[in-house]
């Protein structure tokens, strides 16, 4: 597969959002029902908490995938979701609580088709080991920005994840919005690819193998609101890791 070997040879890669609603066409053609599913997905945004846990005026949701033996998808909070300070400075080494999505979300056949092919791409990268060991998260994010109130992720500088494989795909940014960059370096000093996730269902994909990052939303004088919503989904080796 394409986007998993350009993974594994460069330690990311730009699938772009053609290819996930290509997939979703061939479950059903049908417009109006593909127009009621996104408009259900962003919908979930709407209902999302403001992370307590750290500033920067995004608002979260999170579910945990397991793959049953009979390839049934069930969700829930089946581990404590929590991060390393190794990783991640600021809120590293707490156990964080978010809302669980609700079946409207995690029933949808657009985050359906997200996740399994995200499945299927890590499968078929192959250095992550058995999905059986795996973490699977399913993180909402709402990066919601004032003129004089920016939104910005935790860390906010360059950084690698706890998870070994995280899936960033874009639903929905409006057109005031400043910012929201992706940068991928290989190491903290030099960044080698700004890419912006523009369209529906644009996704970037890193593994360990790459540092990341996301420039802070703002949004353009006197328009109001800027919102960027995305959706990470997550793989994560269950050992343990660093404290």
């Amino acid at each position: 597969m394409e986007y998993a070997r350009h993974l594994s040879e460069k330690g990311y890669a730009f699938i772009p959002g053609e290819y996930y609603i290509s997939l979703r066409n061939k479950t059903t053609n049908n417009k109006i029902e593909y127009d009621k599913d996104l408009a259900v997905f962003k919908q979930g945004f709407e209902h999302l908490t403001l992370d307590p846990y750290s500033p920067g005026n995004r608002w979260r949701g999170y579910a945990q995938c397991r793959r049953e033996n009979n390839g049934e998808l069930l969700f829930g909070k089946f581990v404590p979701y929590k991060q390393t300070k190794a990783y991640n400075p600021d809120t590293g080494g707490i156990v964080r609580d978010y809302p669980l999505l609700p079946e409207s979300i995690t029933g949808n056949r657009l985050l359906q088709t997200l996740l399994t092919d995200d499945i299927r791409q890590v499968e078929a990268y192959g250095h992550a080991g058995s999905l059986d060991n795996l973490t699977i998260g399913i993180h909402l994010f709402r990066y919601q920005a004032t003129i004089d109130a920016p939104a910005f992720s935790s860390p906010v500088w360059l950084h690698k994840d706890d998870e070994d494989i995280v899936f960033i795909h874009l639903i929905n940014a409006t057109p005031n919005m400043l910012g929201g960059d992706n940068l991928i370096a290989s190491n903290a000093h030099c960044i080698e690819r700004v890419l912006r996730l523009e369209q529906p269902f644009d996704t970037l994909v890193v593994n360990h193998d790459k540092y990341h990052a996301v420039t802070p939303v703002g949004v353009r004088e006197n328009s109001g609101v800027a919102l960027r919503d995305i959706v990470l989904i997550t793989f994560q080796r269950n050992d343990e890791g660093p404290a």
